[in-house]
């Protein structure tokens, strides 16, 4: 009897766990929840790109634009058309974060590319609903979505480029598992993961002192039975090596929120098409804006090949 008791207390903590663990991953509130919090944090390290924004909406010159996806989610973006456009960027925020991370890079394509740029929020973040942080899994669909909206907002004829940062480099790279209309020409993955459950893994590690087996796995046994994914299931790496789109690969080997280790692993799968760019003494997701100049070059020599 008391085995049995044992055995019943250790399902409970298990199954206590995966609930405590989803609702501090996935479901919880993020400063990327709100805007305005989040524009408190970012206007901390770069205000200059917040008053370019901010002029920019002033002008008029930005557009909100709403998607209802088919789950009923409606969804938002800040859209920037360029004069005389060469291309459309969809820029794909971080996990925490939402558009306006993006900023750095949206100036960059529109001043320096003159493409039309389109940053969007993902569920769950700033002017989306939702009630979930989708790790990218779910979002890919919602991001493809947004490719053929762009493409009935603009000339269907531009290049379509995804362009994301961290988590949102995740799901661009998911996107081009699921399959990309044949206007997406690139694709761009910036401090990305190969998948949530191994960002999870390491947090744990970390931050909690625990191994993933079992709890983690209790989790994402759940996030399966109420969201419809795994954690595993969320992964930028289980058809990469199929896909044909150019892709680059931007990391810092300082990056300690997503190792070195997970952008090599993408690339190692995807091999072909496939460049990257380590950016030595690079942090998470910041080399636009401690090496800007060498940031623009590299990019602006991957569109030139794919693009052409």
């Amino acid at each position: 009897m008391t085995f049995v008791y044992l055995a019943v207390a250790i399902v409970v903590v298990w199954i206590a766990f995966g609930f405590f663990f989803l609702h501090i991953s996935v479901y919880k509130d993020t400063v990327g929840r709100v805007e305005a919090n989040f524009r408190k944090q970012f206007n901390a390290d770069h205000p200059e790109f917040l008053s370019w924004f901010d002029a920019l909406l002033s002008d008029g010159k930005v557009e909100d634009h709403y998607i209802t996806n088919p789950n009923g989610l409606r969804l938002h973006a800040y859209i920037i058309p360029c004069e005389e456009a060469k291309g459309t960027v969809i820029l794909v925020h971080g996990y925490t974060g939402c558009s306006i991370q993006t900023l750095p890079h949206a100036k960059m394509y529109l001043e320096k590319f003159h493409f039309n740029v389109v940053m969007v929020d993902l569920a769950h973040h700033a002017g989306s609903d939702g009630h979930v942080t989708g790790m990218g899994w779910p979002d890919r669909l919602d991001v493809l979505q947004w490719v053929s909206e762009v493409n009935n907002h603009f000339d269907a004829s531009l290049p379509v480029v995804l362009h994301g940062l961290s988590m949102g480099g995740a799901c661009v790279v998911m996107c081009a598992e699921e399959g990309l209309p044949a206007c997406v020409k690139a694709v761009v993955d910036d401090s990305g993961f190969t998948s949530a459950f191994a960002v999870f893994s390491r947090e744990m590690k970390l931050k909690m002192h625990l191994p993933a087996f079992p709890l983690l796995y209790s989790a994402s046994l759940l996030c399966k039975i109420k969201e419809g994914w795994s954690f595993k299931e969320a992964s930028s790496i289980k058809k990469l090596e199929n896909v044909e789109n150019p892709l680059l690969i931007i990391h810092g080997d300082a990056d300690t929120r997503v190792p070195l280790s997970e952008g090599k692993r993408i690339m190692a799968t995807k091999k072909k098409n496939t460049e990257m760019w380590l950016v030595e003494g690079g942090t998470h997701i910041n080399a636009i804006t401690e090496q800007p100049e060498k940031y623009e070059q590299v990019v602006s020599d991957f569109l030139n090949k794919t693009l052409r």
